[in-house]
């Protein structure tokens, strides 16, 4: 009788449990090492296949493992390269710390000694991550793959854009000029047809990205939009995460003169008075507008119309 296929489960344990056996029997036939398994030759095989594309992070030739199994013997020829040391990204330990508070929150109550294991372990982790981790945004690939095409092609982009300054998604016709990174999320420079000036786009806020097939003339011309406005005001505490809200060089902020209490004073400037806006109220009191007038009354009549949302008869209960 045939043998039942193993669960998901069970694969991933023989998977993991196939690696440092092979390593240690090499030129193992594909007979012995099915019956030491328990299962069938086909679904060795199938395991085998699997093994070839897994490897270290990085997965270039260099870090994938290299099975040889077509002459009926298995063998693996970089097996001094995957056992040597290597150190854990801040993000795989955050990965790790998270599969920890699974396992012991799965196993008995019983298993002491586990437990103990378990958090002797994630003390270790704590030390090394400390206690806040930040996640990064996920850009889609296939995004990425259509904006590298267009770069190499130069071709324009219709995106659809979602923009967290006016919480709002826009199709745009842009003219791509590279990918980069600001302050650790990746970015699009592209010129914006629609703004008729230069933009920085997020890509994980890109929800679709279309190839056209012609390419527009980047226009000397500017819209309203590109205005830079601009603000003047007083950091009363708080200054490091201001400035770095505000995208100002943080240097001032570590000053020895601040660390007499007194307010610092900055100017701040933007493309967008939205985000000036959102920006003034996100600092909690702690930056007082001294110019324009217009745009402190402006923030003070956002933040009067989100203390009336409290008012609301949804919120009395």
């Amino acid at each position: 009788m045939a043998k039942q296929p193993s669960s998901p489960i069970a694969k991933t344990a023989r998977l993991l449990d196939l690696v440092p056996y092979i390593t240690t029997h090499q030129g193992v036939s594909v007979k012995d090492l099915a019956n030491e398994f328990s299962i069938s030759t086909e679904e060795l095989l199938d395991d085998l296949n699997t093994l070839w594309m897994c490897g270290l992070p990085g997965y270039t030739p260099l870090e994938l493992i290299d099975l040889a199994f077509e002459s009926g013997y298995v063998s693996i020829r970089n097996a001094e390269i995957l056992q040597k040391v290597r150190l854990l990204t801040k993000e795989e330990l955050v990965v790790v710390a998270i599969g920890l508070d699974f396992l012991r929150d799965s196993i008995s109550k019983d298993r002491v000694d586990l437990i103990a294991a378990i958090a002797s372990l994630q003390i270790k982790i704590k030390s090394l991550i400390g206690d806040i981790a930040q996640a990064s945004p996920t850009v889609d690939s296939a995004h990425r793959a259509v904006i590298l095409r267009a770069i190499k092609e130069r071709k324009d982009l219709e995106i659809e854009y979602h923009s967290l300054i006016r919480d709002e998604v826009s199709t745009r016709a842009v003219t791509p000029l590279e990918l980069g990174e600001d302050k650790g999320i990746e970015v699009l420079l592209a010129y914006c047809n629609k703004a008729l000036g230069f933009r920085t786009f997020r890509l994980d806020n890109v929800k679709q990205a279309r190839l056209l097939d012609s390419s527009q003339m980047i226009s000397d011309a500017k819209s309203d939009s590109e205005e830079l406005f601009r603000a003047k005001c007083k950091v009363n505490s708080r200054l490091r995460t201001t400035f770095e809200r505000f995208r100002l060089e943080t240097a001032l902020a570590t000053a020895p003169s601040v660390d007499s209490g007194k307010a610092v004073s900055v100017e701040v400037t933007s493309f967008s008075r939205d985000w000036l806006v959102r920006n003034f109220m996100s600092t909690l009191a702690n930056t007082e507008i001294t110019e324009p007038a217009e745009l402190a009354k402006a923030v003070g009549q956002k933040a009067q119309a989100t203390l009336e949302l409290y008012k609301n008869e949804r919120f009395s209960s």
